[in-house]
Order: C-alpha cells, then sequence, then structure tokens
C-alpha cells in the first residue's frame, strides 16, 4: 500500500505541475501583453511589469491547481489502464477505493495548498498589486517617459527626448512644448527627475539648454539660457480606492453583503474542488481494455470546466441575490457528486472499477 501511494502520488503530482505550470504560462501571457502595451505607451512603469505579473501568480494558481490536479490524475489512471496495471490490480481486489486511499495524502496536500491561496495569499497578493498599480498611476508621467516618443508630462506640456543614457538614468536632447497663455519652447541637453521630499511636487530638472516664449507670428520673443531648470509635473491626485473583492481578506468578507459572501463561498468553493476532482478523476479514469491512455481526457476536461463555469454562474446569481446566502454554491457541488456517482456505477457495471 505504501509503495502503491508513493507511486500514484509521485505520478499524480508531476502530472498536476506540469499541467499547472502549462496553464498559469497561458493564463499569464495575455495579461503580460496588456502590461506591456501599457508600458510601451507610458501608463505603467516598465520597472512594475514583472512585479504585477508575479503578484497575480497566487490568483492563477488556486483556480489551476484543481484543474491541473484533475489531470494529473486522469494520466496516472490512464497510464495504469493502458499498461493493464490496473486490471493486475483489481485481480488482487484493489479497486478504485483502493485506489482513493492511495491518493489521500496528495489529495490532502492540494487542498491544503488551495485554502492557502485562495484564503490568505491570492486576497493578500492582489491587494499589493493593487496598491502598487494605483500608486504607480498617478506616476505614470514621471516613470513612464521614454525616449522617441511625444508625451504629456501634465498640462499642456507636450514632452520629447531624443536620447536616453541608462547609466546616468537620463533623458537626452529634449525638447518641451508648453502651450500656455504665452507659449514657450524649451530645449536642454538632459533632463532627470526631482522628488521634493518637503511638498511632495514632482519636477522635471532639465541642464544646460535655452527657453523661447512668444506668440507664434509675432516678432517679440523671449530667449532664456540656463544651467538648470525646473518644469513642474501637473500629476494627478488621485483618492484611494476601496480594494477589489478579490483583494479582500476572507475574514472581512464573511459578513459582507451579498457580492461579498459569494466571493468568499466561490474562495471555499476552489478547496472543495480537489478532494471532487479526485473523485471525478477516479469515475472518468477508467478506460476499456484496448482503448488508448488518453481516450478519456478530453471528455474528462470538458466535464471538469462544465463543472468549473456552473461554479462561476452560481456565484454570480448569489452575489445578484438572486440565489439564498444559505444555499452558497452547494446544490453545484450535489451535482458533480451525483454525476461522479453515476459513473462510478457505470464503471461498475462494466467491470471497470
Amino acid at each position: 500500500m505504501s509503495i502503491l501511494s508513493r507511486y500514484l502520488g509521485r505520478e499524480v503530482l508531476s502530472g498536476a505541475m506540469a499541467s499547472a505550470l502549462v496553464l498559469t504560462f497561458l493564463g499569464l501571457t495575455g495579461r503580460l501583453v496588456v502590461y506591456l502595451n501599457e508600458a510601451a505607451q507610458g501608463l505603467l512603469a516598465p520597472d512594475l511589469v514583472l512585479v504585477a505579473i508575479l503578484g497575480r501568480i497566487p490568483g492563477a494558481l488556486q483556480i489551476v491547481f484543481p484543474l491541473a490536479f484533475f489531470l494529473g490524475v486522469l494520466l496516472a489512471l490512464g497510464r495504469l489502464y493502458a499498461d493493464q496495471e490496473a486490471s493486475a490490480l483489481r485481480a488482487s481486489g484493489a479497486g478504485i477505493g483502493f485506489l482513493a486511499r492511495a491518493l489521500w495524502l496528495p489529495t490532502l496536500g492540494m487542498s491544503l495548498t488551495v485554502a492557502a491561496l485562495a484564503l490568505y495569499w491570492a486576497p493578500a497578493t492582489a491587494g499589493w498589486v493593487s496598491q502598487r498599480l494605483s500608486e504607480a498611476e498617478s506616476v505614470a508621467t514621471l516613470n513612464g517617459l521614454a525616449p522617441q516618443r511625444f508625451q504629456s508630462i501634465g498640462g499642456d506640456a507636450i514632452f520629447f527626448a531624443g536620447d536616453s543614457s541608462a547609466e546616468s538614468n537620463q533623458l537626452l536632447d529634449v525638447f518641451i512644448h508648453q502651450n500656455q497663455a504665452t507659449p514657450s519652447v524649451i530645449r536642454a541637453e538632459r533632463a532627470w527627475q526631482r522628488l521634493d521630499n518637503q511638498s511632495g511636487q514632482r519636477y522635471l530638472v532639465l541642464e544646460n539648454g535655452q527657453r523661447w516664449t512668444g506668440l507664434p507670428g509675432q516678432a517679440e520673443w523671449s530667449a532664456l539660457e540656463f544651467d538648470e531648470y525646473l518644469v513642474r509635473l501637473d500629476v494627478a491626485q488621485t483618492q484611494a480606492k476601496p480594494p477589489r473583492l478579490q483583494a479582500r481578506a476572507s475574514a472581512e468578507l464573511q459578513a459582507g453583503n451579498a457580492k461579498e459572501q459569494a466571493q468568499y463561498h466561490w474562495r471555499l468553493a476552489l478547496v472543495l474542488m480537489v478532494p471532487l476532482a479526485l473523485a471525478l478523476g477516479l469515475a472518468i479514469g477508467p478506460i476499456a481494455p484496448r482503448a488508448g491512455r488518453w481516450s478519456k481526457f478530453l471528455p474528462g476536461v470538458v466535464v471538469f470546466i462544465c463543472y468549473y463555469g456552473f461554479v462561476n454562474f452560481a456565484q454570480s446569481k448569489q452575489a445578484d441575490g438572486d440565489w439564498p446566502m444559505f444555499i452558497a454554491l452547494w446544490p453545484v457541488h450535489l451535482i458533480m457528486l451525483a454525476v461522479i456517482a453515476g459513473l462510478m456505477a457505470r464503471n461498475r457495471a462494466r467491470g471497470h472499477a
């Protein structure tokens, strides 16, 4: 029993981790493209792209792990049945119940991992990322300046830099047009950014340049040469936004309104999906003697995705107040249990369990 448990546990977890890696990569690729596009437009500081992606990994894993664990169970059972090892186990009196007992430790470990992710780590990291992005949004004009692109730096000021110096973190060959009551044009050799710690005001510091002020079409212009010139960055002051439901602590959601409780029950549903994933995998996994090990893979994925979709549907109904609070998401889990029981009965009737 211990040897079989270690063997099956290793097969299931290796398949689950491989599946989780692929699914997480696919899930975060779209978000990475969005962040890179925002960074290219100057709406997000480039150094925050990696921070935002890493901060979303726990939120992605809490969704991916139940499906990945289910795929790991399917892959392990498919190998057992394809290599006729399951037939040998059944001949010795070890059926589906024996396999379920052999896999209780990986199932418990995965359940605890998903519980930690869904109830603590994912909300905590989501709140941290949301705070960082909110702070970065208010200073996007400061951190998002890049050469070879016209950008607004607040008000009616337009900024352009011909090049940049990575070593000194400065922008070179700078041009600024300020469309005020009396427009002005500024050209400087280099520019860098400064924060006044006392006032909190941000400035663009220009070095070694000239400033011309006057009205287009008129001959009266004033010229000024400077060694250092400060341009105020009019960064919009944004009010602190309340954290999203995904970033709220689980303890705060239990006694909240319908949407908050629906979010809390959805987190619990993710934890419950892991043992149900094992049961569903054991129900779908048995295959005919001459069938390939992948014959139940696609049907199993479809069933589990439908299960996950119904959980999300039930959560939206609960959040909208269409379903009573005490019902929560239990009807979906009970329906899945009925489906699993039906599949188990069919397997016993066909002699596969």
